[in-house]
């Protein structure tokens, strides 16, 4: 007598099985620990509505762009016209050319260089402050623990 096995009988077995080993219940939950310390992701965001960009530089005056922000931070630009439901992210291209794009960052300042003329824009930059890390050994994991504090 030679045995078939039933694939759809096994295949049932197998399920009822991983059913049936899962606890649907949670463990119990343990106490809060304690918080850590602030990261240094201090984040602006500056808004300019209703502007003009004309073809060349266009400077924008952000008081909020530090010196030190200048110096170990970041700057993010957005664009869209007004009643978009969207942004998009500086440098914008058409037809594979640059058409906005920040050209320079000074403190207290942004230049925008455009290849058009277009009125009705909204402008958001984003400023990070960052932390100097220029006088870190990376070879040393104890300088690197006691700079930041691990």
């Amino acid at each position: 007598m030679k045995l078939k096995p039933n694939f759809f009988k096994i295949g049932l077995l197998v399920i009822a099985l991983v059913l049936t080993s899962c606890s649907p219940d949670d463990g119990v939950n343990g106490q809060d620990g304690q918080d850590g310390a602030d990261g240094n992701a201090n984040v602006t965001s500056v808004l300019f509505e209703n502007q003009t960009i004309n073809n060349g530089d266009n400077v924008f005056t952000i008081l909020e762009l530090t010196q030190d922000i200048y110096d170990n931070g970041i700057v993010y630009a957005y664009v869209t016209v007004t009643g978009n439901d969207y942004w998009e992210v500086l440098p914008i291209s058409l037809s594979g050319n640059i058409i906005l794009e920040i050209d320079r960052i000074r403190v207290g300042q942004v230049t925008l260089k455009a290849d058009f003329n277009q009125g009705n824009i909204r402008l958001r930059f984003v400023l990070v402050e960052g932390q100097n890390i220029s006088g870190v050994d990376f070879s040393d994991l104890n300088h690197v623990q006691d700079h930041f504090g691990f």
